[in-house]
């Protein structure tokens, strides 16, 4: 089994019910990746069928949102983070602020 460093933000919750990762608005992702090329989306979102439990929560590895104050050097300094739907239907941390 992974280990993950306690010092990483932890997730809150996930409402984003078709992420494999999501069970019981829980991510069970050791650690996910937030933005892409500075999109503000779950870069570890994955649509497959099956539920995977492979962590009994779910932590921020890197966020790639330089523009969030809660960002510093790609460490995510939230005290956690939701992630969820837009309106546009991308998956997204819901806690992103803009600096």
């Amino acid at each position: 089994m992974a280990t993950v460093n306690l010092d990483l933000t932890p997730i809150h919750q996930c409402s984003v019910s078709g992420c494999t990762f999501n069970a019981d608005v829980s991510c069970h992702a050791p650690t996910i990746t937030v933005g892409d090329h500075g999109a503000n989306h779950c870069g570890t979102f994955l649509g497959l069928p099956t539920k995977h439990r492979t962590a009994p929560e779910g932590h921020v590895g890197a966020c790639q949102l330089a523009d969030c104050k809660h960002n510093s050097d790609l460490t995510c300094t939230a005290s956690a983070i939701d992630v969820g739907t837009a309106d546009s239907g991308e998956t997204k941390c819901l806690t992103y602020s803009a600096a």
